[in-house]
């Protein structure tokens, strides 16, 4: 009986004690720490591949008769070619980030050897004539805004501004004309300005590296080169005109210099 009432007393109180226990709960695990990318800053890279130029090959020619431009003693003809041809080098250049959009400046320079020629063989009513020309840019330049969008790792950009580059060009017409033989060469070697427009995609593949591929379109303008007749004396005055428009295709990487460290963002 006595064993009865104690157990009795004890149950309540033992019943109370548990409810006046808190119950614990295991921590939330820590926040998914995600980083952002940033563009900000400054870079140098290297980037390879190729060029193109189409030439319409427009004659130019006073004749000696009558003085008449391109007129019906000029034996010049239309000559097309197209050039084609490496390139490699290097640019510099920075980057502004804004939110997703990125603001940048970038120049790059880089040898080339874009070139074409075309050789015809004419019969004139003088007699038979050879047409030689030949076209060559062996550096090429550019100074150009950038304005891209970002997503994660990728930026997809615009790009455009100056453009520069130095061309040789060479042509000749050889003329078995009645008893004499002529021929009317002219060289030049300049240095051409003009503009370029394009786009390309770059990635951040590893801290502070990047790979992109670019394409652009440039157009230097139009130049005449043009020579006399030799020998000196049948009052002729020979050219043509050299077209120095295409475009670029290359693959680059650029390292960014890290002088400040990137945001984080923390993620639940």
């Amino acid at each position: 009986a006595s064993m009865a009432v104690i157990v009795l007393v004890a149950a309540p109180a033992r019943a109370a004690d548990l409810s006046t226990k808190r119950v614990y709960k295991a921590p939330p695990p820590p926040p998914v720490v995600a980083p952002v990318y940033n563009w900000t800053g400054l870079y140098v890279g290297l980037n390879a591949g190729g060029g193109w130029f189409h030439n319409r090959g427009e004659p130019w020619c006073i004749s000696g008769v009558n003085g008449q431009v391109n007129g019906p003693f000029c034996i010049l003809p239309h000559a097309p070619f197209d050039g084609s041809g490496f390139i490699g080098g290097g640019q510099i250049g920075y980057n502004w980030q804004v939110s997703n959009w990125i603001f940048g400046l970038e120049t790059d320079l880089q040898g080339a050897d874009i070139n074409g020629s075309v050789n015809l063989q004419l019969a004139t009513r003088g007699g038979p004539a050879t047409f030689l020309a030949h076209e060559k840019i062996d550096f090429f330049g550019t100074v150009r805004g950038r304005l891209g969008l970002t997503w994660d790792r990728a930026l997809l950009y615009a790009t455009g501004g100056l453009a520069y580059g130095h061309v040789d060009v060479g042509r000749n017409l050889l003329c078995t004309c009645g008893p004499s033989t002529f021929q009317y060469p002219s060289s030049a070697s300049v240095t051409r300005t003009g503009w370029t427009l394009g786009g390309g995609i770059e990635y951040l593949f590893a801290p502070n590296w990047s790979a992109k591929i670019e394409g652009l379109y440039y157009d230097l303008g139009t130049f005449l080169s043009f020579g006399s007749g030799l020998p000196v004396g049948n009052g002729f005055l020979d050219g043509t005109f050299f077209d120095v428009r295409g475009g670029i295709v290359r693959a680059g990487v650029n390292y960014k210099f890290a002088w400040g460290k990137a945001p984080v963002v923390a993620r639940y």
